[in-house]
């Protein structure tokens, strides 16, 4: 058992300790709502895993500094990311999946 809980969507009175932010490609909208999330939930006192093209594109940009990020192709490792981040590392999963020596994907 990983001891995630997760539910979905969240209700009033319940909260939770991590965000898991997705973000899509259409890169400055999605960017800017990225960045605004991502403040948020260090105001709240919120650990933070980003996901999603965004954050793989340009995983130096200054505002996921330090985040744990999951590629598009490693989100199947997300509960593994997440585990992590709440012992306080900071991980970052990029690249494509191989099969042997034939790519997988993306």
């Amino acid at each position: 058992s990983s001891g995630i809980n997760a539910e979905w969507p969240l209700r009033p009175g319940m909260s939770a300790d991590l965000w898991l932010l997705n973000s899509c490609t259409v890169k400055t909208p999605s960017e800017d709502g990225l960045r605004n999330s991502i403040t948020s939930a260090h105001s709240l006192g919120k650990k933070v895993v980003v996901a999603g093209c965004v954050s793989q594109g340009a995983p130096d940009t200054k505002f996921i500094a330090g985040l744990s990020i999951v590629g598009v192709q490693q989100i199947d490792r997300v509960v593994e990311v997440v585990e992590e981040t709440f012992k306080g590392h900071s991980v970052r999963l990029f690249g494509q999946k191989k099969d042997g020596v034939k790519k997988l994907g993306g």
